[in-house]
């Protein structure tokens, strides 16, 4: 199963990588540093062969997932991800666009751009003005590994 860490850009600027406040209940959060970011093991979604289901590496259940009334990006636990109608996520043109139940959405991971300080996940429709849409990159995590055991210590 393929490990990875997601990395953002907001506005062309470096916005850190994906981070988790709990990996069993907690909200989902950009600008964080590498040796805080998620881990996802990346589940393949039978509906849509380009998309795939978010499971938090090391745990048994949290899913990466989207709150209906909220839009907020958060933890879902779920034993079948499909079967329980968790959020699946597409990666197009640096766009992560949200699944829900399996059928395509417009919803994009993006910031608030009325909360300059928060760092909280939401995926919102593009056309939303309160939010501003990140780019997305996924970073292998044998890579990454690699890459920080050669980096200096700060």
């Amino acid at each position: 199963m393929s490990k990875q860490h997601l990395k953002l850009v907001t506005q062309s600027q470096d916005f850190g990588y994906i981070t988790v406040s709990n990996e069993m209940s907690g909200l989902f959060y950009a600008n964080g540093l590498i040796k805080n970011a998620v881990v996802f093991e990346l589940i393949p979604c039978s509906k849509d062969c380009s998309a795939f289901y978010y499971k938090i590496a090391h745990s048994q259940k949290s899913y990466m997932d989207l709150s209906l009334a909220s839009n907020v990006v958060k933890i879902t636990q779920a034993n079948n991800p499909e079967i329980e109608k968790i959020c699946a996520w597409k990666i197009e043109h640096s766009n992560m666009y949200a699944l829900l139940h399996g059928k395509s959405s417009i919803n994009i991971l993006s910031r608030s751009t009325f909360k300059d300080d928060s760092n909280i996940l939401y995926a919102v429709s593009p056309s939303n003005q309160d939010f501003s849409r990140l780019g997305v990159t996924m970073c292998d995590i044998t890579r990454h590994s690699n890459m920080q055991s050669s980096e200096p210590l700060s």
